[in-house]
């Protein structure tokens, strides 16, 4: 969550150094602005926990985000414009209308559009950087989830694992 809070925190989906190259954006009023140009509307999370989370976030024409490492594991969806992102480890990206393709693996630190409907999940503790090129708007909503340890052999969740 505080990828997201502070980020992508999806890619996939924490705030390393924001910046922004071109004018700054006006939160509506569901949203807050995050870093200059870049607003997140919470559509889903519980109060005082940082994870599981579901956020919205528009990125405004011509801005760069710097993004550091966080805990969790994000997906991100892109609804609308495109985003040039690149990421400190490897990704998969699933292309819009390419469900019977296996998506496109992306090496890392190769800079990697995603589009509507297109989709990644990005591993906990990866770093790196989102830009809007375009002129206009571009918004993903990225979910967020902090991993787990497993549960414990007593539980009859390990118990129909193990059958």
């Amino acid at each position: 969550m505080r990828r997201l809070v502070i980020l992508v925190s999806a890619l996939v989906l924490a705030v390393v150094g924001p910046s922004a190259v071109a004018q700054e954006g006006t939160p509506g009023p569901m949203a807050f602005e995050i870093a200059p140009g870049v607003t997140a509307e919470a559509l889903a999370f519980v109060a005082g926990q940082e994870a599981p989370a579901l956020y919205r976030l528009t990125f405004a024409p011509g801005v760069t985000y710097a993004v550091a490492p966080a805990p969790e594991i994000a997906l991100a969806y892109g609804e609308s414009g495109v985003l040039t992102i690149t990421v400190d480890t490897p990704v998969t990206v699933a292309r819009a209308g390419l469900t019977a393709e296996p998506g496109a693996a992306v090496a890392a630190g190769t800079e990697f559009e995603l589009a509507a409907d297109d989709y990644f999940v990005l591993p906990p503790l990866a770093s790196g950087e989102v830009s809007n090129h375009s002129q206009e708007p571009a918004t993903i909503t990225v979910a967020g989830i902090v991993p787990s340890a497993a549960p414990p052999a007593a539980s009859p969740v390990a118990a129909t694992l193990e059958a």
